[in-house]
Parts: structure tokens; C-alpha cells; sequence
């Protein structure tokens, strides 16, 4: 199984996110892996992918026949979005994708930024689904502005009919009196309360 995950926007907690799960689908007893095919902003190495590596190693002892390198095979130094970074090698992510499939159960996939980013002309984050044949699993960033956001990609994922597992991460505890008297209606998940029915929802229990 390939899990995409994704968010609402830059900043919003993927990769805080992609090592609780980490952590979580191990422990039910599965092989995990992981994989952020491109990062941006890379100096020396690429923070949040090195992060999500070495917690999956942890776990996960087949994964120290890969490299970082695997595990982020695009790495451009600007701090932008894919498509103004650089160009990026489908396939060499493909490559890196197949052989890090190989040696696990689940595959946590981290995209950059939202769901809309481009990565090259044609292409946007959300292509990786198709891409990685991956379930998109959707952060919402609890900062103030996130019901925009999430009405936002709502519409747009029910347009193109693609269905989506989704929670809130939490920042702080203002959102229960911002924005939860709005976004009740919709059933929210809490990352930090909800982890186990969340991870059971990813794999389909």
C-alpha cells in the first residue's frame, strides 16, 4: 500500500505527520517505508527526508540497503516550488520508488507543499497519486485561514472524484474556539487525538 501525504500548504506538519505514522503502522506490526521524491531548500542535505529515513530505519532494518539519496532522489537547493527549482527526473523517482516498494508493506510518499503545487508544466503534486498509485492522505494546517484552505481542496478533489483520507494538525488549542464551531460539521479527525482511527482509516479497517 502507498499512502500519498499531502497538505493544505507549505508548513502545515507533513513530515511531523509522516514520522508519527512511522512510528504507528510499525507498531501494528507492518514493514514501513518511506520516501519524499522532492525536496526544495536543500543545502547540504535534505532535512526532512534524512528526518523520515532514519526513523524508518529505526523500524524497519531493510532499509539500510538504501541511501538518502534513494529516498530523495530530486533534491534542488531553491526554496520554491518544484516547477521553479529546477527540472525534476521522473525516472529517477520512479527508480527510487520501485526500489524502496520492494522492501516494505506500506509506503509513506511526502510531497511538497499542497496538493496543487506544480512540478513541472503539465503536472501537479496531486499527479503523484496516480504516479505512485498511492491513497491521498490530506493535512489541514489548524492555523487561522484553514477553513478557506480546506473548502478549497475539498472542491477540488471531490471535482476530479478523488477520494481522500484527511485530518487536522493541531498547533494550538485556539482552534477549537476559531474554527471547530465551523468545521464540526465535517467530522474532523485530530492528528495528535485520533492517530489510531486514523492509521485504521489509511488502511481501510
Amino acid at each position: 500500500m502507498n499512502i500519498f501525504i499531502s497538505a493544505n500548504n507549505t508548513e502545515c506538519g507533513k513530515t511531523y505527520t509522516t514520522l508519527k505514522l512511522i512510528k504507528k503502522f510499525s507498531k501494528m506490526g507492518y514493514k514501513v517505508g518511506v520516501m519524499k521524491p522532492i525536496e526544495t531548500g536543500v543545502k547540504d542535505v535534505p532535512i526532512d527526508g534524512k528526518k523520515l529515513f532514519e526513523e524508518a530505519k529505526k523500524y524497519n532494518p531493510l532499509l539500510e540497503n538504501l541511501t538518502l539519496n534513494d529516498i530523495v532522489p530530486i533534491q534542488l537547493s531553491l526554496p520554491a516550488a518544484p516547477i521553479v527549482a529546477g527540472e525534476i527526473d521522473f525516472e529517477k523517482i520512479k527508480i527510487s520508488f520501485n526500489k524502496i516498494k520492494s522492501l516494505c508493506d506500506i509506503l509513506l510518499i511526502e510531497g511538497a507543499g499542497g496538493i496543487r503545487v506544480p512540478v513541472s508544466k503539465n503536472f501537479e503534486m496531486w499527479n503523484f497519486l496516480e504516479f505512485f498509485n498511492a491513497k491521498l492522505f490530506l493535512i489541514v494546517s489548524s492555523k487561522l485561514g484553514m477553513i478557506n484552505d480546506f473548502l478549497l481542496n475539498k472542491y477540488f478533489l471531490e471535482k476530479k472524484n478523488i477520494n481522500f483520507v484527511w485530518s487536522i494538525n493541531l498547533f494550538d488549542e485556539s482552534y477549537f474556539e476559531i474554527s471547530h464551531p465551523f468545521m464540526k460539521q465535517f467530522n474532523p479527525l485530530i492528528l495528535q487525538k485520533d492517530l489510531d482511527k486514523i492509521a485504521k482509516k489509511l488502511i481501510g479497517e
